[in-house]
C-alpha cells in the first residue's frame, strides 16, 4: 500500500508545498508509521491512501478511520461495502453495481465523510487469472481477437472479469467543540458491560468488560482519501490504478498541480487536492472503459465477418443473442457509473460545506463518461442489432422461398 501526505507552505520547513510518500508491505510497518512515525503527526492538508490486494491494510484502516463501526451515531454504510474486496454474486454470477454513500458528520471526531464504490470490468489474457470455481464466478464473458501468432485468425483473446473499486473521503472540520448534552453521550468513551452469569450454577459472578469503539486518540481524523482495490490475479499492476504507474507518480507530485499563486486558506487547498484525486480516479475508470470497448469492438468485428460470409447460417443466432445480452449489462453498468458520479458531486458539495474547487467538483467527468456511453452504442449495441436484423431477414427470406 501507498500513503502520500501533502503539505502546504504553512506546514513545511522550507515554506514550499511538498508531498511525502511512504510504501508498506506489512501491517507492522503501517502500525509503526502511525504509532511513532510520520503518521502520528498532523499538519498535512491531505493524506492519500492507496490499498491494493492488502487485506491486512484494509482491516487496519477500516478501524483506524472508524469506517466499519456498528454504532448508529458514528457508523457508515460505506463500511459494509468496503469490507469486501470483490463484487456481489447472485446464483453464481457477478452482480454489477455502483453506489454512493451520502456525506455524514461525526461531531465527536470533527470530521465529515462520504464514499462511493464501483464495480468495473477488467480483461485478462486467458490463463492469467488462477483457475478456481470461486474466481470463475466473477468472469463475465470471453472476447475473441485476431491472433497475430496464428496468422490473424479469430481465437479466444480475453477473459473479462468484474472487479471492485471503493473510495472513502474524509474531511477534517478543525478543532472539536461540542457543548455538553446529557441526551447525546460521546460514543468514544468506554462504558462498562457486565458479562453473563457463570453457567455452572455457582454464584452469579460478573466480570467487568469494556466494549468500545477505537479510542479517539488512536484514530486518524485528518483530511484523507482512501482508495481500496483488489485484482483477481493478486497483482498490484492489475488494479485500476497500477502501482508506481502514471496515476501514483502524478500523486507523488500532487502539490505542483495546484496554481502557483497563493490559495487563501488551507481549507481551499484541501478541497482542490481532493477534487484532483477524485477526478484522476474516475479518469482512470473512464480510460479503462475505453480500452475494454476497443477489445469488445474487435470481438464484434469478428462476428460481423462470420455472419457476412454466410448470412443465412442460423447457427450464429445464439452467439448474437449472447452478445446482445452482454452489451445490455455493459450499458447498465455505465449508466450506474454516470448516475453515481452525479451523486458524488452532490455529496462532495455537502462534505466540503459548499467550499468549491475553482473548476467545480469533477469538472468534465460526466461528459467523459457520456462519451463512453456513446462508444458502447455506436461500436457494440447498434452493430450487433444490425447483425440480428440481417440474420432475421435472411430467415424470413428463406421461409418465403419455401
Amino acid at each position: 500500500m501507498l500513503i502520500i501526505d501533502c503539505f502546504s507552505r504553512d506546514h513545511s520547513a522550507d515554506g514550499k508545498r511538498k508531498t511525502q510518500a511512504y510504501e508498506f508491505s506489512h501491517e507492522a510497518e503501517l502500525r509503526e508509521f502511525y504509532d511513532t512515525g510520520p503518521g502520528a503527526a498532523s499538519g498535512h492538508c491531505l493524506r492519500i491512501v492507496h490499498v491494493q490486494n492488502a487485506d491486512w491494510a484494509r482491516s487496519f484502516l477500516l478501524r483506524k478511520f472508524n469506517i466499519n463501526a456498528r454504532n448508529d451515531a458514528t457508523g457508515t454504510s460505506f463500511g459494509r461495502w468496503a469490507v469486501y474486496d470483490e463484487p456481489q454474486r447472485r446464483a453464481g454470477k457477478p452482480v454489477l453495481n455502483a453506489k454512493s454513500f451520502r456525506s455524514a458528520r461525526d461531531p465527536w471526531r470533527g470530521v465529515s465523510r462520504c464514499g462511493f464504490g464501483m464495480d468495473y470490468l477488467k480483461y485478462y489474457r486467458p490463463g492469467a487469472v488462477p483457475e478456481s470455481d470461486r474466481v470463475k464466478e466473477f468472469q463475465l464473458c470471453e472476447l475473441n481477437h485476431w491472433d497475430p501468432d496464428k496468422g490473424n485468425v479469430p481465437s479466444p483473446g480475453y477473459d473479462v472479469y468484474v472487479q471492485r473499486l471503493s473510495v472513502y473521503v474524509q474531511r477534517s472540520e478543525g478543532p472539536v467543540d461540542i457543548s455538553p448534552d446529557d441526551d447525546v453521550n460521546n460514543p468514544y468513551i468506554s462504558t462498562p458491560k457486565s458479562s453473563a452469569p457463570v453457567a455452572n450454577g455457582g454464584p452469579a459472578e460478573r466480570e467487568r468488560e469494556w466494549e468500545c469503539l477505537p479510542l479517539m486518540e488512536s484514530m486518524d481524523n485528518n483530511s484523507t482519501i482512501i482508495i481500496f482495490e483488489a485484482s483477481h490475479t493478486g497483482s498490484a499492476e492489475d488494479t485500476l490504478i497500477g502501482a508506481r504507474r502514471e496515476m501514483e507518480t502524478r500523486w507523488r507530485r500532487l502539490m505542483r498541480l495546484l496554481p502557483r499563486e497563493n490559495i487563501p486558506n488551507e481549507d481551499l487547498i484541501t478541497v482542490e487536492l481532493m477534487n484532483i484525486v477524485l477526478k484522476d480516479v474516475l479518469k482512470g475508470l473512464q480510460q479503462s472503459w475505453a480500452k475494454l470497448i476497443g477489445k469488445c469492438d474487435e470481438h464484434v468485428n469478428i462476428l460481423e465477418d462470420k455472419i457476412y460470409e454466410s448470412p443465412a447460417d442460423e447457427s450464429r443466432a445464439p452467439e448474437l443473442w449472447t452478445n446482445s445480452a452482454l452489451w445490455l449489462k455493459v450499458e447498465k453498468l455505465i449508466s450506474l457509473h454516470m448516475s453515481t458520479i452525479g451523486e458524488i458531486q452532490n455529496n462532495m458539495r455537502e462534505l466540503a460545506d459548499d467550499v468549491e474547487p475553482h473548476e467545480g467538483w469533477l469538472h468534465h467527468t460526466p461528459e467523459e463518461f457520456k462519451s463512453v456511453e456513446t462508444m458502447v452504442q455506436e461500436q457494440l449495441v447498434k452493430p450487433t442489432a444490425n447483425l440480428s436484423d440481417l440474420v432475421s431477414s435472411q430467415r424470413l427470406f428463406a421461409a418465403e422461398c419455401l
